[in-house]
């Protein structure tokens, strides 16, 4: 019985022994393991703590810069993921800044990261901006015409105005985006026909072109045509007359001897502008009067005021049914007519935290 119970002891105890042997063993070789990185697992620690740490390990030169590249990347996320898109939309108008937009935007695309199209777009994204768009064929607006580098020359130069051009607007009691919507028409007819001379004078210098030959100034005005306005504001019997309100709008100065060479003068001024959009204004509210007058309201419609300035006085025949049209213009491979143009300007949203767009 004893022997016995001494066997169970021995037993136990070499039991333990061994057992502390294996354990320092097994302690033994993982930590010689860990030296030599024999447990590493590729790609999971290292990745799964750099997407955490993103911030740290993320170079800075690939950090969003602009909102246009942002807007993009936004938009090519939207295909695979609305919701989390619109997330991160909120964000960007609510003024969050680059560094947290990129790791928005980095964290959602982790799930599309072997998605060839995805990631093609994307990339494409990262290089855009206003000057490559067209190489990339990467569309940054809804609209052809938006997306060249005309209307991002006429977009600065109308901010940089915007005082001329509302008060133009509010001496001729109109919107601002009726009268835009009629120049940005002449301006891409002007630019479309001479490339070459939008490269390397109109965009370097960030102006509009002045229209010489039979139209005149940033507005392609007619000095007939500004007679005809100037006319209607006194002719009380002129189905295009504004009211005695408006009689005196444009009055010239007594000393004026030459009228003609003074209209010549106010639509081709350069350094400032206001007489082009106020007699664009003024005709665009004529043009409301006399549909007015014949039971029509087109106040509300962009795409047929556009329409008849293009084409005239002659041409505004008041009737139920007007359809917008005029000269053909073809933009980033995209065929317009000033309606057309007039019309998209007016309802795109561009400029308007500056021209609010009024809908009656």
């Amino acid at each position: 019985m004893i022997k016995d119970i001494k066997k169970i002891k021995r037993n136990i105890f070499r039991i333990f022994l061994f057992g502390f042997a294996i354990v320092g063993f097994v302690f033994c070789f993982v930590y010689i393991g860990m030296q030599f990185g024999w447990f590493n697992v590729k790609g999971s620690v290292s990745t799964r703590n750099s997407y955490f740490n993103i911030n740290k390990n993320t170079n800075k030169n690939n950090t969003v810069s602009n909102n246009l590249q942002t807007v993009c990347q936004i938009n090519v996320l939207s295909k695979y993921a609305p919701l989390t898109s619109v997330s991160i939309y909120k964000n960007l108008t609510s003024g969050a800044n680059d560094e947290l937009l990129r790791i928005m935007i980095d964290s959602a695309s982790r799930r599309f990261k072997n998605d060839y199209l995805y990631n093609q777009d994307f990339d494409k994204c990262n290089n855009l901006n206003y000057k490559n768009t067209q190489e990339l064929n990467v569309p940054i607006s809804a609209y052809a015409w938006a997306d060249t580098d005309q209307w991002n020359l006429m977009k600065e130069v109308f901010t940089r105005d915007k005082e001329i051009i509302k008060k133009a607007a509010s001496d001729a009691h109109i919107s601002p985006r009726l009268i835009l919507s009629g120049v940005i028409g002449e301006q891409f007819r002007f630019f479309n026909n001479r490339r070459e001379s939008f490269k390397n004078y109109f965009e370097p210098l960030k102006i509009l072109a002045s229209l010489t030959n039979t139209s005149f100034g940033i507005a392609g005005l007619k000095p007939k045509t500004v007679g005809i306005i100037e006319d209607n504001l006194k002719n009380k019997n002129s189905a295009f007359y504004l009211g005695p309100d408006m009689e005196h709008v444009v009055d010239y100065g007594k000393d004026i001897v030459d009228l003609e060479s003074e209209r010549m003068n106010r639509i081709t001024d350069a350094k400032n502008p206001y007489y082009s959009y106020l007699y664009v204004g003024l005709y665009m509210k004529e043009i409301i009067a006399q549909w007015q007058k014949a039971g029509f309201d087109i106040s509300s419609r962009p795409d047929v005021l556009a329409t008849l300035y293009n084409l005239g006085f002659y041409y505004s025949v008041p009737k139920v049914n007007p359809e917008a049209g005029g000269t053909m213009i073809n933009i980033n491979n995209t065929d317009y007519t000033f309606g057309d143009i007039g019309y998209e300007f007016y309802y795109s949203g561009e400029l308007s935290d500056i021209y609010p767009i009024a809908v009656q």
